[in-house]
């Protein structure tokens, strides 16, 4: 059948249907009394179309076809991600971090001169601020004359040692000419004593009492003259002992200028290393304490601080790769290095660490801080960048994929 005929037939079935529709109108019309209708205002039935079911499974086929590549795409999408994420171990509690060094003066005083300004790079020796020394300049002048005060007393000290060692001699050698007398005059009394009682007469008792007499007082002369030899041997002491105090009292003198000399030197503070200047509070006028930081020096040297869960330290060692986000440099990876991990978790060393033993036991998963460093090559131009406290987050290569 051809086309035409098609639309023939269809064209005669709706005209069919169309004036079956008016004759049941025309019908209603009178059975109502309403007039009857002319053909003009009544449409046709609209019809709906026909459903043919070829059409529906070619649809239905279609939408296989996009369907069940898209399901196999993300199945496939999944196990990807699901296999590559396994090979790491991430987080994002993690923080740049490195050596700051505070600045302090370690004598009070007021400052004079602050010789650097807020973020300027410093070498190690480079002076960074000074303090009044006017004060501790009149210190070391004082010290510096006792010291010489000192070392007189010491000078003269040293010279009466031997002024009291000749006493000594001296003292010594009238013992010993107190003794040979006394020795001569006692053998001359007992010779006397003898001629007297035993010679009968040949000298008189007057002759034996002045030898007795001569005796008694040359001994007594004798051990004056020993008692002078003890004195000058302690007088000898006396002034050995005030030259070691004269000496001491240079000694602590000498410390004393040192002390000052050091207290004067301590007016002006250095930088201890290499770095750059933070947080500065220091002002010319200010009046400062011994240990008040002014500044901190911030090496350039830095690293990561990462805080892994415990349950993810198992495949984490030291010498794994990783690669590393910081919040502040978005276009740009950094690589990195695990270096080593705390011995304790963060609450071991808090200030109020968690005591378990109260009964009022809740299990909180606990986490490790893992060092981890920059590898040179890949920080190279983004040093002045990568600043202590930085939000990072560093993603470890736990397994070769």
């Amino acid at each position: 059948m051809s086309v035409s005929s098609l639309h023939w037939r269809e064209n005669r079935v709706r005209e069919g249907i169309y004036k079956q529709d008016l004759k049941q109108i025309d019908t209603s019309a009178h059975e109502t009394g309403l007039p009857k209708s002319n053909g003009a205002t009544i449409a046709p039935r609209e019809q709906k179309p026909e459903v043919r079911p070829a059409e529906n499974k070619k649809k239905n086929r279609r939408l296989r076809w996009i369907i069940l590549p898209l399901a196999i795409l993300a199945a496939g999408g999944a196990t990807w991600f699901w296999i590559y994420s396994s090979q790491f171990e991430s987080t994002d509690d993690a923080y740049i971090t490195g050596h700051e060094h505070p600045v302090s003066f370690r004598v009070s005083g007021t400052i004079s001169e602050v010789l650097v300004d807020d973020n300027q790079l410093l070498k190690k020796g480079d002076p960074i601020a000074r303090l009044d020394p006017r004060d501790f300049e009149v210190a070391l002048v004082q010290a510096r004359a006792q010291h010489l005060q000192a070392k007189a007393q010491l000078q003269q000290a040293s010279v009466q040692i031997p002024l009291v060692e000749a006493q000594l001699a001296q003292a010594q050698a009238q013992a010993d000419s107190s003794k040979a007398n006394s020795d001569y005059l006692e053998r001359t009394f007992q010779r006397n004593s003898e001629l007297f009682y035993q010679g009968r007469g040949v000298i008189s008792k007057q002759d034996l009492d002045t030898a007795q007499s001569q005796a008694a007082t040359s001994l007594a002369s004798y051990r004056a003259s020993l008692a002078a030899v003890n004195v000058a041997r302690e007088n000898l002491k006396v002034a050995q002992a005030q030259q070691q105090a004269a000496a001491a009292q240079v000694d602590a003198a000498l410390a004393s200028v040192q002390n000052a000399d050091l207290q004067l030197s301590y007016t002006t503070v250095y930088a201890s290393t290499d770095g750059r200047v933070a947080q500065k509070t220091f002002e010319v006028g200010q009046h400062v304490q011994a240990g008040q930081a002014g500044l901190s020096v911030a090496e350039p040297g830095v690293w990561i601080l990462a805080n892994f869960k415990e349950n993810q330290l198992g495949p984490i060692r030291p010498g794994q790769p990783v690669q590393i986000q910081v919040d502040a440099i978005s276009n740009h990876t950094f690589l990195g290095t695990v270096d080593s991990f705390q011995s304790g978790t963060g609450a071991v060393y808090a200030l109020l660490p968690p005591d378990n033993a109260t009964g009022n036991f809740t299990k909180i998963v606990q986490r490790v801080p893992v060092k981890i460093r920059f590898q040179p090559a890949s920080i190279r131009g983004y040093e002045q960048l990568l600043v202590p406290g930085l939000s990072t987050e560093p993603k470890i290569r736990v397994k070769n994929g």
